[in-house]
């Protein structure tokens, strides 16, 4: 659902596609994202798994926290921070690259640009 152009933002989905509490894959560039709809706001990241590049679209979303299926890695999706298991904090490289998100009327837009999220 990407348009076309240059600009930062791109619509990605409504937010009907998108339930409180549930993930979605959307595609901006080539790039696989996954969009989070928890805790009020809305947050997108990579959707590979740090730990061996396992599709976080399998994994299950508790809260904050979505898990990958594979070996149970756990990241907080506001953050792309790993949660589990603790050396991933402390080594650089595990923590999921996130990309900003805004919400025009019911339109939810991701920044083509990874970046701090910002709550939607």
């Amino acid at each position: 659902m990407s348009t076309a152009g240059n600009d930062e933002f791109v619509r990605v989905a409504k937010l009907g596609d998108v339930p409180a509490g549930t993930i979605a894959e959307v595609e901006i560039d080539e790039q696989v994202l996954v969009l989070a709809n928890v805790d009020g706001g809305l947050y997108a990241m990579s959707a590979w798994c740090t730990h061996l590049g396992t599709s976080l679209m399998l994994g299950r979303l508790s809260g904050c926290t979505l898990t990958c299926y594979a070996h149970l890695w756990r990241f907080d999706v506001r953050t792309g921070e790993p949660i589990w298991p603790p050396m991933a904090r402390i080594v650089p490289g595990y923590r999921l690259r996130t990309h900003p998100v805004r919400v025009e009327g019911d339109e939810i837009l991701v920044s083509r640009r990874p970046g701090r999220p910002s709550v939607s």
